[in-house]
């Protein structure tokens, strides 16, 4: 037993000592080296942080894979560039986004590789191809995640009831991005629905059409500037939204202040303090009609948001002299079917100043009198591509903020109605 002992005892320090000459010499222990196999990799959140950093520089920036209204709506902003990515079947084909372990059958890698097969351009759209550093750093990161992990889905930190600047006519509570800009395309059908086939229901004859683009200060605040072609009339605002709803309900409604000037500058528009029926200077205050909105919004639940916008309206009727201040108050909702469809409605009673507001096209006449009624609006609004598109059916005309608040000429217990559409696109600055 002694002698036994004695041997154990021998090899033990004889494996001692042989490790502390391997340690010396810069070796690491062999019984303490872990099978080839059983190495580490490289730390996944190491690799992560490197992919994010190249996301962040060519692909998740204001216009593009950000937001609620990216392209195909792969928002690949740092909160949802996992959940949004790992084990998500490609609305583009049979592939993963990113197929754990897989870089080769990853849809990820293959838009950024341009490969065949793929759907649309090579990503990044409109910029230079990654490198081949750039693309090693996406692969290594797949690679390292274990096959078949499901990410869950981030948690949201701000809600957004609705993804577009206005629905039909009602200013939203929603701004833009730092770093993006808006466009927006409107137009209101000038003939009623009811003109039947011949007239493509109303489409033939002709529209009131505006054009508006929108440049953000900060996330918080942006100005805009639109024109539209009744009167010549450009629309300079800016919005500040000083409240924006949480999802934990923190902060229980986004909120925001819109206000500006709309400018009517076509040089006949006469001066309705003349006798002689001259014209307006193009800076006679006259031609300058003052606005203010306070939109209020609220997400209930993952598909019904509800808009409450009062406002007012100072000077909004350039053929009458000292009118009325008109005070408003916007009502809409919006439910959404999909991530891509969505119904909205609203209407905008005039509270008081009615007595001297001229909707655009003039009030209807009946039996000699003259009526004006609340805006209306109704209709589909589609989601897709970075594009907010609204079409729907409307009793007003207007487009700019003094237009539409001024109430329309379209009696709606009659059944009349025109069509209108609005078209968003935000854009990142090209420079």
């Amino acid at each position: 037993m002694l002698q036994k002992f004695l041997r154990v005892s021998v090899m033990f320090y004889a494996a001692m000592f042989a490790a502390a000459l391997n340690v010396i010499a810069g070796d690491e222990p062999a019984f303490i080296k872990p099978p080839e196999s059983n190495r580490l990799i490289p730390r996944q959140d190491v690799l992560l942080d490197k992919v994010i950093e190249i996301v962040d520089e060519k692909c998740a920036f204001a216009g593009c894979h950000t937001g609620a209204n990216a392209p195909k709506n792969l928002d690949m902003s740092e909160e949802a560039l996992v959940a949004n990515l790992v084990g998500v079947r490609s609305s583009d084909g049979p592939w993963m986004r990113v197929k754990p372990g897989d870089p080769v059958n990853s849809y990820l890698v293959k838009k950024i590789r341009g490969a065949a097969g793929i759907k649309g351009d090579r990503m990044p759209r409109g910029g230079k191809p990654l490198t081949a550093p750039e693309i090693a750093a996406i692969e290594a990161w797949i690679k390292s995640l274990p096959p078949g992990m499901k990410a869950e889905a981030p948690k949201q930190e701000y809600a957004r009831a609705f993804p577009g600047w206005t629905i039909g006519h009602l200013q939203t509570a929603e701004t833009l991005d730092k770093g993006a800009f808006l466009y927006r395309i409107a137009h209101r059908f000038k003939s009623p629905v009811d003109a039947g086939f011949d007239q493509l229901f109303g489409l033939d004859g002709g529209a009131f059409m505006m054009t508006q683009v929108g440049f953000p200060l900060s996330d918080n605040f942006a100005l805009t500037i639109e024109r539209s072609g009744f009167n010549a009339t450009f629309e300079i605002g800016g919005k500040w939204r000083f409240l924006r709803e949480k999802t934990s309900g923190a902060t229980p409604i986004s909120a925001a202040i819109y206000a500006g000037v709309d400018w009517a500058t076509m040089k006949a528009i006469p001066d309705p303090a003349s006798l002689q029926g001259a014209n307006l200077s193009r800076t006679a205050g006259e031609r300058f009609m003052l606005f203010a909105q306070l939109p209020l919004s609220k997400q209930l639940g993952d598909r019904l948001s509800v808009l409450a916008v009062p406002g007012v309206l100072l000077n909004g009727n350039v053929g009458v002299k000292d009118e009325d201040a008109l005070v408003t108050l916007g009502l809409g909702g919006r439910v959404a079917l999909s991530q891509k469809y969505a119904l909205f409605a609203e209407i905008t009673p005039i509270l008081s100043g009615d007595a001297t507001a001229s909707p655009l096209g003039g009030p209807l006449v009946k039996n000699g009198k003259q009526f004006i009624y609340d805006t209306f609006a109704a209709g589909l609004e589609i989601k897709v591509g970075g594009h907010v598109f609204q079409f729907f059916a409307t009793n007003s005309a207007g487009n700019t903020t003094n237009q539409y608040l001024s109430g329309g000429n379209f009696d709606l217990a009659d059944g009349d109605l025109r069509l209108g559409f609005n078209i968003y696109r935000v854009l990142n600055y090209p420079f």
